[in-house]
C-alpha cells in the first residue's frame, strides 16, 4: 500500500513539475502568461463545450495574452470536472435567478441525477457520437441554460480573476527567486 502512494506521490510531483517547467518559463511577461491563463480559466469555465480551446486562443490573441499560457489553463473543463465545475455553477445562478422567477422546472436532485447521466465516463464513451447523445444534452441545456451561464459567468469571473493575481505574483516571484534565468521578453509594437 505504501509503495503505491509513493508512485502516486511521485506520478503527482513529476505532473507538477511539468506544468510549472512550462508555464513559468514561458518566453513572455508575467502580465501576459497570468491574463492568458485567467482566460483560459474563465472560458473553460463557461459551457461551451468542444469550443473551449478555439474561443480561448482567439480571445487571448485579441487581448494579447500568451495562448499557450489560455491553451493549457482551458483544460480545467474536461470530462472528469464538467459534474464538478457546471453543477455548482447551475446552483448559483440558479439561487440568483430564484430572486426573479421562483418556480423552476426541474429540483436540483434531478438536475445532478440528469448531469451524473449525461456526462458518466461510460456514456460519454458509448454515446458521445450518437444523436440520442445530442438530444438529451440539448434537453438538459434548455431547460438549465440560464441557471447554468449566469453562475458560470459569474464564478468563471470571480476566478479567472483571483487567478489573474495570484498566477502574476506566482510568476513575478519566481522570476526574481532565480534570476540567473533568461527570460526573453517579446515586445511587440
Amino acid at each position: 500500500m505504501a509503495k503505491i502512494r509513493n508512485n502516486i506521490k511521485i506520478k503527482k510531483n513529476i505532473l507538477l513539475r511539468c506544468l510549472e517547467y512550462r508555464i513559468f518559463h514561458i518566453q513572455d511577461s508575467p502580465h501576459k502568461i497570468a491574463l492568458g491563463l485567467a482566460l483560459g480559466l474563465f472560458i473553460g469555465w463557461t459551457p461551451l463545450i468542444g469550443l473551449h480551446i478555439f474561443i480561448a486562443v482567439i480571445v487571448s490573441f485579441l487581448l494579447r495574452a500568451n495562448k499557450f499560457a489560455a491553451f493549457v489553463s482551458v483544460w480545467v473543463s474536461n470530462v472528469f470536472t464538467f459534474v464538478i465545475i457546471y453543477y455548482p455553477s447551475y446552483l448559483f445562478g440558479r439561487f440568483i435567478l430564484n430572486f426573479f422567477d421562483p418556480e423552476r422546472t426541474l429540483t436540483s436532485r434531478q438536475v445532478l441525477s440528469a448531469m451524473n447521466n449525461l456526462f458518466s465516463p461510460s456514456n460519454l464513451l458509448a454515446g458521445f457520437y450518437t444523436k440520442e447523445y445530442w438530444q438529451q444534452f440539448w434537453v438538459l441545456t434548455k431547460s438549465i441554460g440560464p441557471e447554468l451561464w449566469l453562475g458560470s459567468i459569474i464564478i468563471g469571473g470571480v476566478v479567472a480573476v483571483g487567478s489573474y493575481f495570484i498566477c502574476l505574483n506566482i510568476i513575478k516571484a519566481h522570476r526574481a527567486k532565480n534570476p540567473h534565468r533568461r527570460y526573453r521578453i517579446l515586445i511587440t509594437k
